[in-house]
């Protein structure tokens, strides 16, 4: 079924349907659809091989078909979570820590960059930013189907945060958020569109954007790194968020270099955050592939602290 169509179907059965059932629902589908996409479950099942090696076949196949279920549930809290508000998700249903981070962050009134992975639900961290009152917008990678896009947006726009699409439309206005003082949130983990930098990750090359570094370099911003990661339990809708300190990016004037350099700090401050939860990260593309196992030289080695940016 076009994902379009599924989540106008997960929406009317979010204002029927018990919670529990509604995420039992996803998951069985989740499962039955299994065997109609093998070639994507088998790009999920050789992420996971680079990420844990010594996990036997089972453990790995065991993992791939979690990342399937764990997608589905994704696409039920697009449904559900327009159906509350944003202070009762903050309050009932985020256990949140580093929340001091954010705060103090934004408080400095240079823009924050909150970037994150593909583990779970990272967009139930963008509505409790609406519960607090923070001006924010989301820049969101663009898409083949247009009517997919549109589907996602519609369900995201209710979290009360604005979404862009990564144009060059959107990235502008991403930038006047940020130098007014705002927060801008982007995932920082597949390159979809091309034109990302190759850095290490999991001891090869790997391509990931550079929009939550270049954004946060030509914006003067602070880049703020977090995860949001489901908890396990008969409520689907129970997710521990954690907001880690500003990344300390290193800068010598060469925005190239730069931008690379401290999009390779961030892959590496994420290795073992995606190591353990491995079975939540809902990335089926390659990261490596289009790398090629390039060299990798860093320009800017962080053995001199005092070379970062204050």
């Amino acid at each position: 079924m076009p994902t379009a169509a599924a989540l106008g179907v997960l929406a009317s059965l979010a204002r029927v349907l018990p919670r529990r059932l509604l995420y039992a629902l996803a998951e069985t589908a989740a499962a039955l659809a299994l065997p109609f996409f093998e070639r994507r479950r088998l790009r999920i099942r050789n992420n996971l091989q680079r990420i844990r090696p010594d996990d036997s076949a089972r453990q790995l196949n065991r993992a791939a078909s979690e990342v399937f279920a764990e997608t589905s549930r994704y696409y039920a809290d697009l449904a559900i979570l327009p159906t509350i508000t944003p202070r009762q998700v903050l309050e009932r249903h985020l256990h949140v820590s580093g929340l001091d981070h954010l705060l103090d962050a934004h408080r400095s009134g240079r823009g924050v960059v909150l970037t994150t992975a593909h583990i779970s639900n990272p967009e139930v961290a963008v509505k409790a930013l609406a519960a607090l009152d923070i001006p924010a917008v989301a820049l969101v990678e663009q898409l083949k189907d247009p009517r997919h896009l549109d589907a996602v947006n519609a369900a995201r726009a209710a979290v009360g945060v604005e979404f862009l699409t990564a144009t060059q439309t959107g990235v502008a206005s991403a930038l006047r958020t940020l130098r007014s003082g705002g927060v801008v949130c982007i995932l920082w983990d597949r390159d979809r569109q091309g034109g990302g930098a190759c850095v290490p990750f999991f001891g090869r090359q790997a391509r990931f954007p550079a929009g939550a570094i270049d954004l946060a370099i030509r914006a003067d911003a602070e880049v703020l790194p977090l995860y949001a990661v489901r908890r396990p339990g008969p409520d689907r809708l129970q997710f521990d968020v954690t907001f880690m300190p500003p990344l300390e990016l290193l800068l010598k004037g060469n925005r190239a270099l730069d931008t690379r350099t401290n999009i390779a700090g961030l892959a590496r401050l994420f290795e073992p955050i995606i190591a353990e939860h491995a079975h939540l990260w809902r990335v089926a593309e390659s990261p490596w592939a289009p790398c090629r196992d390039t060299p990798w030289d860093d320009p800017h080695p962080r053995e001199h602290p005092t070379e970062a940016r204050p």
